[in-house]
């Protein structure tokens, strides 16, 4: 195989590539990407963990047509130092494979393509749904999966399409944000989408507003001209977020959202490293945010402007879950629904029109 790159696009498919190739990993061979010369003018990249598969169609010129399996993030290393527009690599007979520069070159034993996982072919008819949706979505949604991998349900993010919207779920038992945004669609069904998946989508990699989504019994694929990306579905049953959501809210404080995030931010410097326990207090047309580390025997306070509607109410948060929240909430200003101090929380944005968000946080007993 012998073929010239440029840099920059190889480059590129290499940083996306590596996101999907696992760093430990008891199949030496996914820690390598597969290259493929399709053509006298285009080479294939394509890399997979099991669960996730990508592929990327560079434009290349090719001298030799061929396939191996190099190492990914050697090669990507590798590329990453060459300071010259165009790289040229060429792989003999023993899988050793050349990459030479004006000024020198590099060899980089490979792996023949045998042992490496076959290309995913999909035997049913898929149901087609635009992508257009998946951007947004996925800022607004994926910071509240789960990040424990024992709880693959929590994994991934809940879609629900419906003939004129699409609504996403995403939990990890301490927060809940529910994203509806309006799609019309052919094909009304629900699926469990990986992260791992949504995240590499989000990246920038695939632009979702030319590209299509494709749901199979147990895969989704997104696809543009000339990258695919496929993964796995979650199978597990995911939580009835529905009965979670709370319906009868007595209290509601209305304020901006910069003045929360910023005061939170402040008095969570004093909390406690381990609980990272602050506590609101909601009362008359203010909110008071404290916090008090009985360890080292630190404490903070503030207080900000607010419209206050219902009973007087104190409750408690964890701070960095907190925050985190409120960093994705897109409006100026938001409005806390809240029953008692043990009850989860709801967040809503103020003003919103085109999508309809709602966030759940989960109290902490003071």
């Amino acid at each position: 195989m012998d073929f010239t790159i440029e840099k920059e696009a190889i480059l590129s498919a290499l940083t996306t590539l590596s996101k999907i190739s696992p760093t430990r990993t008891t199949l030496p061979i996914l820690s390598t990407v597969l290259i493929k010369t399709t053509g006298p003018d285009s080479a294939l990249f394509r890399s997979t963990d099991l669960e996730v598969e990508m592929e990327i169609k560079v434009r290349a010129k090719v001298l030799e047509e061929g396939e191996t399996c190099a190492p990914i993030y050697k090669l990507l290393e590798i590329t990453n130092t060459i300071t010259e527009n165009a790289i040229s690599l060429n792989v003999n007979e023993t899988q050793r494979m050349r990459i030479k520069t004006s000024t020198g070159k590099y060899l980089l034993m490979c792996n023949k393509t045998e042992d490496f996982p076959d290309q995913r072919e999909f035997n049913d008819e898929p149901k087609k749904h635009s992508a257009a949706f998946l951007r947004d979505t996925i800022k607004n949604t994926t910071y509240a999966c789960s990040k424990d991998e024992l709880k693959p349900t929590l994994n991934g993010v809940l879609f629900t399409f419906s003939s004129t919207s699409v609504t996403s779920v995403a939990t990890d038992g301490c927060r809940l944000v529910k994203y509806v945004c309006q799609q019309e669609n052919k094909h009304t069904e629900t699926v469990l989408v990986p992260q791992k998946f949504l995240n590499i989508t989000g990246s920038g990699a695939i632009n979702t507003k030319k590209a299509q989504l494709q749901t199979y019994p147990d895969y989704i694929t997104i696809e543009t001209e000339d990258i695919k990306l496929s993964s796995r579905l979650i199978s597990e049953k995911f939580p009835d977020y529905e009965n979670v959501i709370p319906k009868d809210n007595n209290n509601e404080t209305a304020v901006k959202t910069k003045d929360l995030l910023s005061s939170v931010k402040k008095v969570s410097l004093m909390s406690n490293k381990t609980t990272k326990q602050i506590v609101l207090m909601l009362n008359n047309n203010k909110i008071f945010i404290s916090t008090e580390d009985h360890e080292t025997g630190g404490a903070a306070t503030d207080e900000i402007e607010a419209q206050t509607s219902g009973e007087d109410l104190t409750i408690g948060f964890n701070s960095a879950l907190l925050i985190d929240l409120l960093k994705h909430q897109n409006t100026e200003e938001i409005t806390i629904l809240t029953s008692s101090a043990l009850s989860a929380t709801l967040f809503k944005l103020v003003g919103e029109k085109e999508t309809e968000t709602t966030t759940l946080l989960m109290p902490i007993r003071i």
